[in-house]
């Protein structure tokens, strides 16, 4: 199954999936990462989750520069597209680091259609959501790397904390630590934002 998935159809897949997954905010896409760096290594497990992040994300990005509420009342919940956008216009559209910020956070997906509302730019936009692509996917997609690693070897507890497993010494290591480290910075990043930005921001009433 696992070899049947890594050739060009796993690819495909795993495109298709993360691509609905942030098209459609509602539906969860982390897991996509995971299985792109088990399948495929960390360097294709990342190249692939790049590119389906960026094509989605600008594509729900110009949907709302194009068709705007109209579309998205169809997609989101009234309250949701009431917060992001409010968000947007009141902090996002003019803080390239925060931006940068809320698109490493779970909430990206809604922050890409949010922010399709203002008057940002594509290029700026784009900008912020490369480096927000590679800092918040690399974590993920390393950890699933890992898993398919130690999967391939003979491994035990005992040998893990003895420090007897290859995948789990020198470079692999670091890249593991550093992962674990990430993934926690970025789910207390995204509490804190969560908390100072979403949560007490006032929604303007809007029945357009």
């Amino acid at each position: 199954m696992v070899e049947a998935l890594s050739g060009n159809w796993g690819v495909l897949l795993i495109l298709l999936l993360r691509l609905i997954s942030i098209v459609v905010p509602i539906l969860p896409g982390t897991y996509c990462l995971l299985i792109s760096g088990y399948l495929f290594g960390l360097g294709n497990g990342l190249l692939i989750s790049f590119i389906a992040d960026l094509l989605a994300c600008s594509i729900s990005f110009s949907l709302s520069k194009r068709f705007g509420r109209k579309l998205l009342k169809r997609i989101m919940s009234k309250k949701y597209l009431n917060k992001f956008e409010n968000l947007s216009k009141n902090y996002l559209e003019k803080n390239f680091f925060l931006l940068t910020g809320f698109l490493m956070t779970g909430w990206f997906d809604f922050v890409s259609y949010g922010v399709g509302l203002t008057k940002l730019r594509w290029r700026k936009f784009l900008l912020a959501l490369i480096l927000s692509v590679i800092l918040s996917d690399l974590p993920f997609v390393a950890t699933g790397n890992s898993f398919r690693k130690l999967q391939n070897q003979n491994f035990n507890i005992k040998k893990i904390l003895d420090g007897n497993v290859p995948s789990l010494q020198k470079e692999y290591l670091i890249i593991f630590i550093v992962s674990v480290i990430l993934i926690f910075s970025i789910g207390i990043m995204g509490a804190i934002i969560d908390r100072k930005y979403i949560k007490s921001l006032r929604v303007p009433k809007n029945d357009n």
